[in-house]
């Protein structure tokens, strides 16, 4: 197949969504769009769950659909690896996990559960706990020690008490072992501000020496902080419930939280061996071990391995000697320079990055700078320099934040207008053109139920369309009904596409397939 140039262009926050009055998309005219779909190829792709590497029917956050498009796969998070291998019981045959509790048998010593209890799964997820608690029972383990960090942050502010009658409900239904230990504040024990003395020592010398206040009735405590209007859960001090529960000699520790930041300092308190800020009480043969990876520089058993991002779209394109134009704003130059590249800031040979300035949020300043945006890319392609043009325009993610339907329809339809001119401009130049976006947002900004705004994110599947001369053929009203209502595929498919349309050879690493398969010339 003869080589192409391609552009692609992503309209952050267009999702295909339902034909009914939350959809701008219902109510706007969109000729341009139209005769696309009807006279080029054009399907859905999925851009939420795990096609993305995030948990089922979770949407792709504009990070994570540039970087999925970018490096032509699904790259999992350490939070959606955990969830897989939950389900998939994989989990219960991890070897750093199942050390830890063989560790305590062989030593007839304790495990220590460590981490945030939250409403949210942002830090740690109490479904994983469940499951380390499950993994003890299945090895006819039974004594382990839960050390809780209220939150008051991500979850409501007095919402720990909840959390843990919940809590304790499930393990008893399931007839789990493990007693709540400690309780302490994410203020101390989750501090970033480098503040180890005042803060991460305090959570440090509750778990290892059981400093704290000593109290015989949780229920009690929290019923007394919460008759203060002042108390969140987040600043709850050091708490002992079980006062022979500090880590001694011989027993095991699990850090389950799967963010790696703030519990960045209490770890290095624990395993850095060159830590200097405190002073450190001792203690002999402890299995210290982790979800994830906390400390870069110090080795010691880690149950889930980071993954690594092999190559780029953009790095293959600058290894077969060809020049690349990326067109992106200010407050969003990472999306391309970043995340796109596969979390490598570093330039590739043969890249030109034009930064525009930020895109606001009022009509005025989206219609300036969407007409600038278009603009530069013009430009750029006749420049007849580039054999790939990559551009991502905010207008209708933020108007999709906004839950203006009025603004919606008025930019859905300027965009219609700038690609009627746009697409010619690319056919003349001889490119490729392919038009998705990174997640959905816009086409659903109402939420029906609620009767109110809706301006988030949403688990839509994102449009594609290929414009190009070489695979035009016109539709059937039954073949645009079936590519309107049919998942071909996902974000992880458009890198190889357009590697199969440029004849460059599709890396091993790009798990994503061609979607040039579907769309007969």
């Amino acid at each position: 197949m003869k080589s192409k140039r391609v552009i692609l262009l992503i309209i952050d926050g267009w999702g295909w969504g339902e034909k009914n009055i939350s959809n701008p998309f219902r109510l706007a005219k969109t000729p341009s769009l139209d005769y696309f779909k009807k006279d080029y190829p054009f399907c859905l792709l999925s851009a939420s769950g795990y096609s993305v590497g995030l948990s089922p029917n979770e949407p792709a956050s504009c990070e994570v659909g540039h970087m999925t498009i970018g490096i032509g796969r699904a790259f999992f998070t350490i939070l959606t690896k955990i969830n897989l291998s939950i389900e998939n019981g994989v989990f219960f045959k991890n070897e750093v996990l199942v050390q830890a509790i063989r560790h305590c048998q062989k030593y007839k010593s304790r495990l220590h559960l460590v981490g945030l209890l939250s409403g949210q799964n942002q830090i740690a997820d109490t479904n994983h706990l469940i499951a380390l608690l499950e993994l003890a029972k299945n090895l006819n383990f039974n004594n382990v020690y839960i050390h809780f960090f209220t939150d008051g942050i991500d979850s409501p502010p007095k919402s720990a008490l909840d959390l843990i009658e919940n809590f304790e409900n499930i393990k008893k239904n399931k007839n789990l072992p493990g007693e709540i230990a400690t309780l302490c504040g994410r203020f101390y024990a989750l501090d970033k501000t480098g503040d180890y003395y005042l803060k991460t020592q305090q959570a440090f010398l509750l778990l290892i020496e059981g400093k704290g206040k000593l109290v015989s009735d949780i229920r009690e405590v929290f019923k007394e902080k919460y008759a203060s209007s002042n108390f969140n859960d987040s600043i709850l001090e050091p708490t002992v419930i079980v006062p022979d529960a500090k880590i001694k000699d011989n027993d095991a520790v699990i850090f389950f939280h799967h963010e790696t930041k703030s519990i960045f300092q209490l770890a290095n308190s624990f395993l850095n061996p060159d830590f200097k800020e405190f002073p450190r009480p001792q203690r002999k043969n402890i299995y210290f071990a982790s979800f994830t990876k906390y400390l870069p520089e110090v080795d010691y058993p880690v149950a889930f391995v980071e993954e690594e991002i092999e190559t780029s779209l953009s790095k293959v394109i600058a290894e077969n000697n060809l020049k690349q134009f990326k067109l992106i704003d200010e407050t969003r130059k990472d999306l391309l320079t970043f995340y796109f590249n596969g979390l490598m800031h570093k330039e590739n040979s043969g890249e030109i990055i034009k930064i525009l300035p930020p895109f606001a949020n009022d009509r005025e300043s989206l219609d300036e700078r969407t007409k600038e945006f278009f603009s530069y890319l013009k430009m750029a392609v006749q420049e007849k320099d580039f054999d790939f043009i990559v551009g991502s325009l905010p207008t209708l993610d933020i108007v999709g934040h906004l839950g203006d339907m009025s603004l919606g329809i008025y930019f859905i339809e300027t965009l219609d207008r700038f690609l009627k001119e746009f697409y010619q401009i690319s056919f003349e130049n001889n490119y490729a053109l392919i038009l998705t976006s990174d997640h959905g947002n816009i086409e659903k900004m109402i939420e029906l139920k609620k009767g109110q705004k809706e301006t988030l994110h949403n688990p839509s599947p994102v449009p594609f369309f290929l414009i190009d001369k070489a695979y035009q053929k016109t539709k059937s009203q039954e073949e645009i009904y079936f590519f309107e209502r049919k998942t071909m595929g996902s974000l992880s498919d458009i890198a190889p596409t357009i590697l199969d349309l440029m004849a460059i050879k599709i890396p091993r690493s790009f798990t994503g397939k061609s979607l040039l398969k579907y769309f007969k010339r």
